[in-house]
């Protein structure tokens, strides 16, 4: 068997409502050294987005630099990565070449992706190691000189074809890809792909990879087809992720291609989760809260106003990270609001403010008091 662990979109450097959670990746990657250590895999895979953003803090690069030193000079075990939409090629990529001989494989130009490595596992049995960087389809068309290039799907799957067709024997072959595969299930956090057309990527565009490893989509799932699978994002970045098992993808290919997955929880050092009530009802509750250091959103049912109501509730769940309304109203575009507004009329403009404030419109007694007020302002209402 040869065995490998899959992981992907660890956006090293994100916030998640204005709060670091670089303490949180590092406690993360530690539990994965930790399960590298107890597994012993080959390999390490990490199928795109390393990075929150193409130009990452600091703090963000030191850490993936501590990372692929544990990895790839203390434990000796080979790791491959490709660059997502959200990292920059050129930055990840710098000293490839010279970090092939470390046992660190960056597959970060669309060349690359016909530069395979080749592993030997267990019992002699050995793999291909290939990999996609993320790039926009009229790339893929240049690169290939075809014209017309326009989808990611398209696109994709002229990649895998002429990879599959130049491969250079019958040993099983495994892909890095950084896609939107159709049928995934999407979350908050998740930045759109592309810009314009069909952002998906069919399944069998893969058919020729014993084991296509998927970043992009932060929940782990298959696609299609439990070969083509995504591992999901190293910790929850958005509220739609919460109750989500973050998890790490561990692979065993044999020599005829087949598989066995296994999914191994990484331990966390906070979790993240959603709480709904009157700010009454959840301050009683949080006094007497086991996990009141994790990570909280919270949602308030109050139908009045709510004064200070972020600093009461985080006074006895330090890691509150937001409070809203539960059930709140869905604001228009920016622009498309920015126009209404000054299009508003004082009375009009208050009255949003209540609305957003209480959760309900003004009353015919509320409403003619602010008129008053408005006069008295020698405001026309």
């Amino acid at each position: 068997m040869f065995r490998f662990l899959h992981t992907s979109d660890w956006h090293l450097g994100r916030s998640l409502y204005g709060q670091s959670l670089i303490e949180d990746q590092a406690f993360a990657l530690e539990s994965l050294l930790k399960l590298i250590d107890e597994r012993k895999p080959h390999a390490l895979l990490i199928a795109g987005d390393v990075f929150d953003r193409a130009l990452p803090p600091e703090a963000a690069v030191t850490l993936f630099d501590w990372f692929l030193n544990q990895v790839a000079r203390v434990r000796e075990v080979q790791v491959f990565f490709i660059p997502g939409n959200h990292d920059s090629r050129e930055r990840v990529g710098f000293a490839a070449s010279l970090l092939r001989d470390q046992r660190v494989t960056i597959f970060s130009k669309l060349e690359h992706a016909f530069e395979p490595v080749k592993l030997k596992g267990d019992d002699g049995v050995e793999a291909w190691i290939y990999g996609i960087p993320f790039v926009e389809p009229i790339e893929v068309g240049q690169f290939l000189d075809v014209t017309e290039v326009r989808t990611p799907d398209h696109a994709t799957r002229l990649l895998c074809r002429a990879m599959i067709e130049k491969k250079r024997d019958a040993r099983p072959a495994v892909l890095l890809c950084h896609a939107f595969v159709a049928g995934g299930e999407v979350s908050e956090s998740e930045k759109e792909i592309y810009i314009g057309g069909s952002s998906h990527v069919s399944p069998e565009v893969f058919d020729g990879f014993a084991y296509t490893a998927l970043g992009h989509l932060h929940k782990p799932q298959s696609a299609g087809r439990e070969c083509v699978r995504y591992s999901g994002s190293l910790l929850p970045y958005s509220k739609s992720e919460i109750g989500h098992q973050k998890s790490i993808t561990e692979i065993a290919l044999a020599g005829d291609g087949s598989i066995k997955l296994e999914l191994h929880s990484l331990q966390t050092r906070r979790s993240l989760r959603y709480i709904e009530g009157e700010l009454k009802e959840l301050i009683e509750k949080g006094m007497n809260d086991a996990a009141k250091h994790d990570y909280v959103i919270a949602g308030f049912t109050d139908s009045g106003a709510v004064l200070d109501a972020f600093a009461r509730l985080r006074s006895v769940y330090p890691g509150l990270l937001h409070i809203s309304r539960a059930g709140g109203f869905v604001p228009l575009s920016l622009p498309a609001l920015q126009k209404e507004r000054e299009e508003m009329s004082d009375l009009e403009l208050f009255g949003e403010f209540f609305r957003d404030a209480t959760g309900a419109d003004m009353n015919d007694q509320e409403r003619e008091a602010l008129i008053e007020v408005l006069k008295m302002a020698e405001v026309t209402p």
